[in-house]
C-alpha cells in the first residue's frame, strides 16, 4: 500500500501530492518542473514536505502532525538516478560491495548473485567508465538491490541511454522489479515507457503540481514491459493518458 499526501512550497513552486494506492507499481508523467522529482526526494527523505503523510508498505515515513520524520537511510528505499552515481574509481564488484554491512565473504556471495542476475558476467572488475550506458544502469542497480530495499525509486533513469538500448535495458530492469514484487515508483517523460512499466499511472498538472488524473493500467500480469508494448491495449493506454496530458486544464 502506497499512501502519499503532501504539499510543498518553495517561492512560486507548488506542490500538492494525494494519492493512496494498492499497486506496487506507479508511474509519474507530467510537465518539466512540475514536482515529480521532487516528490520521489519526499519520499527517500532528502526533501522535507511543508504538511502531509508518507506511508510505504505500511511504514509511516513521515507524518507532520505526529512529528515523524524517518532518516533516508533507515528508509529501506533504493534510488535509481539518471546518472547511475557509481563511484567512477571503484569496479562494479567493489560499488555493489560498498556500504553492506555483513563480513568479507558475506559481502562477495552477494555480489556475485548480483552480478549475474543483472546480467554482468566478466565484469566485476571493470571500472563504471569502461561500461556501456546500458551496462552501468544495470549495476547501479544491482547495488541498490544488494541492500534488500523495499521501495525502489527510479528518476528518469533511462533517459541518457539511446532508443534501442533504452528499450532493452528497461525491460530488463522492470521484469526484474516486478519478479522481485518491489515497490517501484517511476518518474518519466516517456510516456509509452510509464505505460510499459506500470500498473497505475499519476499525471500531473503543470505548476502548481498537482495531480490531473490517475489511471490504471491493466495488462496479464506475466507480461515483460516489452510484451507489454506489443500487447493489443497497449494503444488504448497510450492514447488516453497522451489525451489527458495534452488537455487544458482549468
Amino acid at each position: 500500500m502506497i499512501e502519499i499526501n503532501i504539499s510543498r512550497t518553495l517561492g512560486r513552486f507548488h506542490l500538492n501530492m494525494e494519492v493512496k494506492s494498492d499497486s506496487r507499481r506507479i508511474g509519474i508523467l507530467g510537465a518539466s518542473g512540475c514536482g515529480k522529482s521532487m516528490t520521489l526526494g519526499c519520499i527517500a527523505g532528502i526533501e522535507s514536505p511543508d504538511r502531509g503523510r508518507i506511508v510505504l508498505e505500511g511504514r509511516t515515513l513521515y507524518d507532520r502532525d505526529q512529528k515523524i520524520n524517518v532518516k533516508p537511510q533507515k528508509r529501506k528505499i533504493g534510488y535509481l538516478f539518471q546518472n547511475y552515481a557509481l563511484f567512477p574509481t571503484m569496479s562494479v564488484r567493489k560499488n555493489i560491495m560498498a556500504g553492506l554491512k555483513c563480513g568479507k565473504a558475506e559481502q562477495e556471495q552477494i555480489a556475485d548473485k548480483m552480478i549475474t542476475k543483472f546480467q554482468l558476467d566478466g565484469l566485476g572488475d571493470r571500472l563504471p567508465g569502461e561500461l556501456s550506458g546500458g551496462q552501468q544502469q544495470r549495476a547501479a542497480l544491482a547495488r541498490i538491490m544488494a541492500y534488500e530495499p523495499e521501495v525502489i525509486l527510479l528518476d528518469e533513469p533511462f533517459s541518457a541511454l539511446d532508443y534501442q538500448t533504452r528499450l532493452s535495458v528497461s525491460n530488463d530492469i522492470g521484469s526484474i522489479i516486478r519478479k522481485e514484487k518491489k515497490t517501484a515508483i517511476l518518474v518519466t517523460h516517456d510516456l509509452a515507457e510509464a505505460v510499459s512499466m506500470a500498473d497505475r499511472v499519476i499525471i500531473l498538472t503543470a505548476r502548481p503540481g498537482r495531480i490531473q488524473r490517475i489511471v490504471s493500467v491493466a495488462f496479464p500480469t506475466d507480461l515483460t514491459p516489452m510484451e507489454r508494448r506489443d500487447h493489443d491495449d497497449f494503444k488504448t493506454y497510450f492514447n488516453l493518458i497522451w489525451k489527458e496530458l495534452h488537455h487544458e486544464t482549468s
